[in-house]
């Protein structure tokens, strides 16, 4: 398991994160004994035991701080691709905030390679920039999640990533996902906006933001995370025919997109305030599993907490999902 986290207040540059709770900085690695269900951290060849950081070029967009999109190994190129994003030293300001100018701000995928898994020895970016002035993704290009070709000489790559749209109730702005295409995984084109926020009152009216995408008999299944103005963040799911085209499921939930997986508000558990995140692995006998973030004050904690956790499907049903790790 690749993920992300930051050890300080601080991210590198001498840069303080705009959002204190958003836990990216640099990619860390844990391994499993037990089939994946639970986790060791693995200590990295970088230090404190990381495995990737951010650029130390002042002039990379990923010099500030990194996160990790994908991970996996590519057997027709026998290497380890890691799929990331980063923020650098421009300033911006923050959707919503105009006058507050940050760096950090203006998120761009980037590629590192491995031939072990551990050393990337290779970074090149960003491969997907942002929209121009205008374009609905103008303000960043985050969160790159990439499904391989299931058939390598006729399938085509595929990337979702989301940015923070301006707009949205008292222009606090909105989530939206988009799609690009690769023929090879390096070199990418836009397909453009495939999913966006509710209708206002709606659970994901403040959009979609981090989404993972399954192929599953015959059909393509995104599980993404929406939120909603009173900062309710749960998890939702769409469906695809082709990948490109998408559409909210309307039988996981009482609205369109779920939720699927919800904090457990008012509860003493340790993912009480908000869950998302959501990757997904298909299993040999047709169940799914759920990687997921979650944030959680319990009685006692002087601030919320950050971990991951884990959820499956009752059988091949993929709406409706029971956790692992309470």
């Amino acid at each position: 398991m690749y993920y992300y986290g930051r050890g300080s207040d601080m991210w590198n540059m001498g840069v303080v994160p705009f959002n204190a709770a958003l836990p990216t900085g640099r990619i860390g690695l844990a391994l499993s004994n037990d089939g994946g269900l639970s986790f060791a951290r693995f200590k990295g060849p970088l230090p404190q035991g990381a495995l990737f950081d951010p650029s130390d070029d002042p002039t990379s967009f990923d010099c500030v701080h990194i996160a990790v999109g994908d991970v996996f190994f590519n057997a027709s190129l026998n290497q380890w691709l890691l799929y990331y994003f980063g923020g650098g030293l421009d300033e911006m300001p923050l959707v919503g905030f105009p006058d507050r100018l940050c760096k950090g701000v203006l998120l761009q995928p980037g590629l590192a390679i491995s031939d072990d898994g551990i050393h990337f020895h290779h970074r090149e970016g960003p491969i997907l920039t942002v929209g121009d002035a205008g374009c609905w993704d103008q303000n960043g290009v985050s969160w790159p999640r990439v499904l391989q070709p299931s058939n390598p000489h006729s399938d085509q790559w595929i990337m979702s990533y989301h940015t923070r749209e301006s707009g949205g109730m008292n222009n606090f702005g909105f989530f939206s996902a988009g799609i690009a295409v690769s023929a090879d995984g390096k070199v990418w084109e836009k397909k453009g906006k495939v999913l966006s926020c509710g209708e206002p009152g709606t659970w994901d009216e403040g959009g979609v933001s981090v989404r993972h995408i399954v192929r599953y008999n015959g059909k393509y299944l995104m599980f993404y995370e929406g939120s909603n103005y009173k900062f309710d963040f749960s998890i939702g799911l769409a469906t695809s025919d082709d990948g490109l085209s998408w559409v909210k499921d309307l039988e996981c939930g009482p609205e369109p997109g779920g939720p699927v997986l919800k904090a457990r508000k008012g509860e003493d558990v340790w993912d009480n305030v908000v869950v998302g995140t959501p990757y997904v692995i298909v299993l040999p006998d047709g169940s799914l599993r759920m990687y997921y973030l979650g944030v959680g004050k319990k009685e006692g904690d002087m601030a919320t907490q950050q971990g991951i956790g884990l959820a499956t499907s009752i059988g091949t049903d993929f709406r409706t999902w029971r956790r692992v790790c309470e």
